[in-house]
């Protein structure tokens, strides 16, 4: 039932069982680990105890097994770190090769017994559903190789580090999410060019969804104009005055909260200091930013959940997901796919909340994307 992948890399099938090194082949009916690979890619199955945890393998350590645990992880992680800093060809070896297997078995042996234990003794969090797939998302982007000022990087997504559930990047090489728009040049596709679909005001389109209202087709900033503004106004006056409402509890719009039901979404996802977000998440927060975190946690996991429908979409092709914002997707995008373009921008916005409208971009680099 518990297994382990000893190293991600593809040309590496060797799986820890409990007892010992068997190919990945022979582990039909293993179905619980501690984290995703991409040996695991069309294995939905799987469960994870890494998500059970918050990411920390220390965290759910039995007591009467923490000193050896660190005894053991330390010890592997310092030859870890000497094969690195050695300069051994890990690109073309594993890392079984490497690690004395006395060391590695009970390294492995350990670890599985931690494995079981949170199976066994951490509840099922509630919104496990969406972190699996943000896990799975992000763990296959970090495994990537990308092109980032001529030199192939990874990223370094983290699931767990915002009280939202939005992603960060912890140390990357690849700051794509803080990434500064003079260096977005440097980013560059792996095959022909760059896709990103982008949620057209994604916050205000979920808070529009949490209203009860259906979604508009067209810009929502067109949209609010010509609802709740004069014929002076502009689209850009209005896209302000929606968003200094918006983030304001206490600010007051008659015409926009006609639309938008501030009111009625915080009373239903807000109680007792605690924000119930549609996907399960529960986050502890004060009235003041409590549905700033309804609207923004909701979006992110909305983007994480639209995604991962693309993620399936092109399991069968070059395309693949490799950088995901807070509320748009990058597509490491192959020319062989180009009449897959429309259906995935489609896929893209059809959300649990309704259609979202999409806006796709196209380009060679991160820094030079043009809308299409």
């Amino acid at each position: 039932m518990y297994f382990q992948i000893v190293d991600n890399s593809q040309r590496c099938k060797k799986t820890y069982n409990g007892s010992s090194l068997v190919d990945y082949e022979n582990c039909a009916g293993l179905i619980k680990t501690w984290k995703h690979s991409t040996h695991l890619s069309d294995r939905p199955d799987v469960e994870y105890a890494y998500i059970y945890a918050n990411g920390d393998i220390h965290s759910v350590c039995p007591g009467y097994m923490t000193e050896q645990w660190q005894e053991i992880s330390t010890r592997v992680s310092s030859i870890v770190k000497s094969i690195h800093n050695a300069r051994c060809d890990i690109e073309n070896s594993c890392i079984y090769d490497y690690v004395p297997d006395s060391i590695l078995q009970k390294y492995l042996k350990s670890r599985h017994a931690i494995i079981q234990h949170t199976f066994e003794s951490v509840s099922r969090p509630p919104h496990y559903e969406i972190l699996k797939k943000a896990h799975i998302l992000t763990e296959e982007m970090n495994s990537s190789k990308n092109l980032y000022k001529g030199k192939w990087s990874n990223t370094n997504y983290d699931i767990f580090s915002t009280r939202t559930g939005r992603l960060s990047n912890a140390k990357s090489s690849i700051p794509i999410l803080t990434m500064k728009k003079e260096e977005r040049a440097h980013l560059t596709p792996v095959n022909d060019l760059f896709v990103e679909f982008d949620f057209n005001a994604a916050e205000l389109r979920t808070l529009l969804a949490l209203s009860d209202r259906e979604q508009p087709l067209e810009d929502i900033h067109e949209w609010n104009l010509s609802h709740v503004a004069t014929k002076s106004t502009t689209r850009e006056e209005v896209k302000k005055r929606t968003f200094a409402w918006l983030y304001n509890p206490k600010a007051s719009d008659p015409l926009l909260e006609g639309i938008y039901n501030r009111d009625r979404v915080k009373s239903q996802y807000y109680e007792n200091g605690s924000v119930k977000t549609p996907f399960f998440r529960n986050i502890q927060t004060d009235d003041r930013r409590a549905l700033n975190y309804i609207v923004q946690s909701t979006s992110s996991d909305v983007c994480i959940e639209q995604s991962y429908k693309l993620r399936d979409f092109f399991k069968d092709s070059r395309t693949k997901i490799c950088y995901l914002l807070h509320d748009s997707v990058i597509l490491d995008f192959a020319k062989e796919d180009v009449n897959k373009f429309l259906d995935a921008k489609s896929i893209f916005g059809c959300t649990r909340f309704g259609q979202y409208r999409v806006n796709a971009s196209i380009g060679n680099n991160f820094g030079e994307m043009r809308e299409v």
